[in-house]
């Protein structure tokens, strides 16, 4: 149970820490007035993709959390012959904790932004866990 624990909190604080990097480059060219403008006005949605690259490091999150996960399945899961219940516990519990913890984070300031920053989080987080799981499931 303990090494369980520690191993979701690894993937919590690893997982966080690095969404904050990719969260943080993907906005350092922006306005917050523009992203203002662009939940107002409309907008071309390729021109929103471009200028803050949100997809292209959200995709860079995913992969280090898809390695990150890969290394957890093969050497703390399968030596420890841990069962589907830790793993379920490892795909929902960091997710679901991040993403409140970014939602607390500066709710006050930006909340539609932390919103889907905490959604981001999520989907990404599980989304590769779950692949890594399926890869770990048909590679260890």
């Amino acid at each position: 149970m303990g090494t369980l624990m520690i191993v979701l909190g690894a993937g919590l604080f690893f997982g966080l820490a690095i969404f904050w990097i990719c969260e943080e480059k993907s906005l350092k060219d922006a306005d917050f007035s523009d992203i203002k403008r662009e939940c107002t006005t409309e907008i071309d949605p390729k021109e929103c993709m471009e200028k803050f690259n949100t997809i292209k490091y959200m995709v860079v999150y995913a992969i280090v959390m898809l390695v990150f996960d890969l290394a957890v399945y093969k050497f703390v899961f399968v030596p420890y012959e841990f069962g589907m219940m830790e793993k379920l516990a490892y795909i929902f519990v960091p997710s679901l904790v991040g993403s409140w913890i970014i939602l607390l984070i500066k709710w006050t300031y930006q909340p539609i932004i932390k919103l889907i920053s905490s959604f981001l989080y999520g989907a990404g987080y599980m989304g590769a866990a779950i692949t890594s799981t399926a890869i770990a499931y048909f590679i260890f």
